[in-house]
């Protein structure tokens, strides 16, 4: 009776499944995802907005066709036309991976030279993005946590001396920063559009306002709680609760 009892257990859905692979979602992982949804469980973030995430083109051009504001992007593959980028462009431009976290897969180019060479490295069949780099935010972002429809709390983190990536798992620094209207509601409608419950939203500090970089549907909180010292774990907890009808 009691391997009965265990193996009845384990067969239980869960009330609730928050997949914490972000860009690192591959196919197997996004089916067993999709299954559990199928399957009725209330999972946080859904596979679709998890895909919407990853592909930062896919992203960039469902937050332009809701104008919100974004960095001037272009979807590109070796080998690259130099001259429309240049003509397009002004140095410096931000090289990316379609896909990536942690400010991993981003590169910095600050001529056409350095362009060139770097292109000239790249996988000829790899897909990347190339983007205007806004000066007045370099080597400094805004990271907005929002869960579900709320944003709990901004921190601004700056890049080390030297350096143009603000992620704190590169090594930047992080602290409080007060939420302002419109800081709040470019996160909150960002991730809306996305469709994410969780997001970790990286606003770019524009002479004329902000500017959406990209939404995260993983992001990681050690940072975040160290700035603003925000649980954002019990505020998870207590969304989650909420979304399955239990008092909190």
């Amino acid at each position: 009776t009691s391997v009965m009892d265990s193996a009845q257990e384990i067969d239980k859905l869960p009330d609730c499944l928050i997949p914490r692979t972000g860009s690192g979602t591959n196919y197997f992982i996004s089916a067993v995802i999709r299954h559990f949804e199928r399957l009725g469980v209330f999972v946080l973030n859904n596979s679709e907005s998890i895909k919407n995430a990853m592909d930062k083109m896919a992203s960039i051009q469902m937050l332009a066709a809701e104008n919100i504001p974004v960095p001037k992007t272009l979807l590109a593959k070796t080998p690259l036309d130099l001259d429309f980028v240049v003509k397009e462009f002004s140095f410096p431009v931000i090289l990316k991976k379609v896909s990536g976290s942690e400010g991993k897969g981003i590169v910095m180019c600050k001529d056409h030279s350095q362009l060139e060479d770097t292109m000239d490295l790249l996988d000829p069949n790899l897909n990347m993005i190339i983007q205007e780099c806004i000066n007045s935010s370099l080597g400094r972002d805004i990271r907005v946590f929002v869960i579900g429809g709320r944003a709990i709390g901004a921190m601004l983190r700056t890049a080390k001396e030297g350096k143009f990536k603000a992620n704190y798992s590169a090594g930047g620094s992080v602290e409080l920063l007060d939420l302002t209207p419109e800081v709040e509601w470019l996160a909150v409608e960002s991730s809306r559009i996305i469709g994410l419950d969780i997001a970790g939203v990286d606003l770019l500090i524009d002479e004329e306002g902000y500017q959406i970089c990209e939404i995260n549907s993983s992001p990681y909180f050690k940072g975040f709680e160290e700035a603003t010292n925000i649980d954002v774990a019990q505020e998870i907890l207590s969304f989650v609760k909420v979304r399955c009808g239990e008092p909190l």
